[in-house]
């Protein structure tokens, strides 16, 4: 019987404890074997055949030209540049990669997009809720890979960021939004590289988001093979 694909999950060194095994169970569901990918630890890389970029702590506004000053929680330099390390990597390969929030946004600046450093730089008067459960409207574009995941143009999301998307990065396309903010880019060409602003891995118990998974896994089981 042929293996499961191995899907490497990026997360910071500590923490991250209930994202990660949302992930994982999310991963276990659409038949993936997880293994954790952190700065500090020496799993092969070479092993994976997909690679999730997880939640956490906001990027570092110097990699993408933002205000020094501007009000993030705690960043984690370390993390952020691995996990550059990691996307090249991957991207060398064409290795399958589904990003999560953060994720997406590094995504993006891999690309030489930029940020909002906070939500308030996109509209100081935004009235931004911050949920695991989904609370919010996120409409999504027909001729897309997201759309052919979910069937639908519109969807309900969670929201826990307080960073966004300003500036798209080169050959990225936005699939999805929710009141003028970018919730979905993907990359043109590319046998799956997906990224979505919200948390899929809470809102498993929804049909939609559990397709995402299914269908990442689905590109990795294709690379692999």
């Amino acid at each position: 019987m042929a293996k499961k694909p191995l899907i490497g999950i990026c997360l910071p060194n500590k923490g991250n404890f209930f994202a990660e095994l949302f992930i994982r169970f999310n991963l276990l569901l659409s038949g993936a074997r997880s293994v954790s990918l952190r700065a500090n630890n020496h799993i092969s890389k070479d092993k994976i055949d997909g690679m999730i970029l997880s939640g956490g702590s906001d990027i570092n506004p110097v990699l993408y030209g933002g205000r020094k000053d501007a009000h993030n929680t705690k960043l984690d330099k370390r993390r952020d540049a691995f996990e550059l390390e990691m996307i090249s990597y991957a991207v060398k390969r064409k290795i399958p990669i589904f990003g999560i929030c953060r994720g997406a946004q590094l995504l993006n600046i891999f690309f030489e997009g930029d940020l909002y450093p906070t939500i308030l730089d996109f509209d100081e008067y935004i009235i931004h809720q911050n949920s695991i459960f989904p609370i919010k409207d996120v409409y999504v574009k027909k001729k897309s890979k997201l759309f052919d995941i979910l069937k639908k143009d519109k969807i309900k999301a969670n929201s826990i960021h307080n960073q966004a998307i300003n500036k798209v990065g080169e050959s990225l396309k936005v699939t999805a939004e929710h009141e003028g903010l970018i919730q979905a880019i993907e990359k043109r060409n590319y046998p799956f590289m997906l990224a979505v602003q919200w948390h899929p891995e809470y809102l498993f118990y929804i049909k939609e988001h559990r397709e995402l998974f299914n269908d990442f896994v689905k590109a990795c089981n294709e690379k692999k093979n």
